[in-house]
């Protein structure tokens, strides 16, 4: 009876022991967690991070690019509204996201808001500094705002970040030359062209730096290939007849280059006549200077040609006019004058002692 009593007691000890042990290690528990964890500055626990789903994030980021690819596409074919809904959608998915911030900018770029493009792009640099898109779009703003020399520090970074790309390479190029960086327009331009071989934009560039440079038997070649792919341009088309003039003394060729252009610029009339004058079409160049004659900056040569060109043609009248207003405008060469005239005369009187084996007509 006192064993089983005794047996009891123990028991009961042992569990008043076990139960009393609980909230003791509970107690102990609770204050290791609690000094584990610093306190913020309002004596408050912080709260608890987000649980965070790989898989979600891995979701969403899946999209981002999906959106971001649709986007560029819809932008370089001007769809501005689907764009901007799809911008929209990248910002709830992410906000501060690289590809947010690079086509807000490419998108407020293309509605001519730059201030507010620059910060946008600005802001994807900060994002990720190798991000050559935002580079290339950030000196883009400079050149539609036409201060070149303020896009060519983000051109270069853009080649240097792609630098296989030639259309960065051809914007850096035009932005030399814009700049009078001849020679490094060259360098970018051939660069451009190693690396798209076809490419005629960077071809033009790396012909007028050639033209610019004085280089112009390598500007020549040039012309002569574009010649051979049929490519007619304004401007190349201008540098092919001065060339074919001062090289190959193809006045024809130049006729025929700058005919095909009717609205010609001062200085290209001026060597339009020119030409019509060192192929005996007299008449023609009489006319072209007559049409420009009223302009300060004609050469002393262009005059002399055409005092010559209506000396041969017989058009006194003109002549006439002309040589009183040349002398009233620059009365110290008068002397200079009455002598070009009197060689005009001179070389027209020679014309018909010319002894012709086979008869020919004028071509003009």
């Amino acid at each position: 009876m006192f064993g089983s009593g005794k047996k009891g007691s123990l028991l009961v000890l042992s569990l008043c022991l076990i139960l009393g042990a609980v909230p003791l290690l509970s107690e102990t528990n609770s204050e290791e967690t609690q000094t584990s964890v610093p306190a913020s500055p309002e004596g408050e626990l912080p709260p608890p991070p987000p649980r965070t789903d790989k898989s979600e994030l891995s979701r969403r980021k899946y999209q981002i690019l999906a959106l971001n690819t649709e986007t560029i596409n819809l932008l370089r074919v001007n769809n501005l509204v689907r764009s901007l809904a799809n911008i929209e959608k990248i910002k709830k998915l992410d906000p501060d996201c690289l590809e947010y911030h690079y086509l807000n900018g490419a998108y407020l770029y293309a509605i001519g808001r730059y201030p507010q493009s620059k910060k946008s792009l600005l802001k994807a640099i900060e994002i990720h500094p190798g991000h050559d898109p935002s580079y290339y779009l950030l000196g883009m703003i400079f050149v539609r705002r036409s201060k070149w020399e303020s896009s060519v520090p983000y051109f270069q970074k853009a080649v240097e970040l792609a630098t296989y790309n030639p259309f960065y390479r051809l914007n850096l190029a035009l932005a030399y030359f814009e700049t009078g960086q001849y020679l490094r327009a060259k360098a970018e331009a051939e660069k451009a062209v190693e690396l798209k071989p076809n490419f005629r934009n960077a071809k033009l560039v790396l012909l007028k730096s050639d033209f610019a440079l004085g280089n112009k038997a390598n500007a020549l070649s040039l012309c002569k290939e574009f010649a051979k792919e049929g490519f007619l341009s304004k401007e190349f088309a201008y540098i092919y007849a001065r060339l074919a003039m001062d090289i190959d003394k193809n006045f024809r060729k130049a006729i025929k280059l700058y005919n095909q252009f009717p609205d010609l610029p001062f200085n290209e009339r001026r060597f339009l006549g020119h030409a019509y004058f060192h192929t005996g079409n007299f008449r023609a160049a009489a006319n072209v200077y007559s049409g420009i004659l009223g302009a300060k900056i004609l050469s002393e040569e262009d005059k002399i040609n055409y005092l010559r060109s209506l000396v041969f043609t017989k058009d006194y009248r003109r002549l006439e006019t002309f040589v009183a207003g040349w002398i009233l405008e620059e009365p110290d060469k008068k002397v200079k004058i009455q002598e070009a005239l009197d060689i005009a005369e001179l070389l027209k009187d020679n014309d018909p002692k010319v002894y012709h084996m086979l008869p020919s007509r004028s071509p003009y």
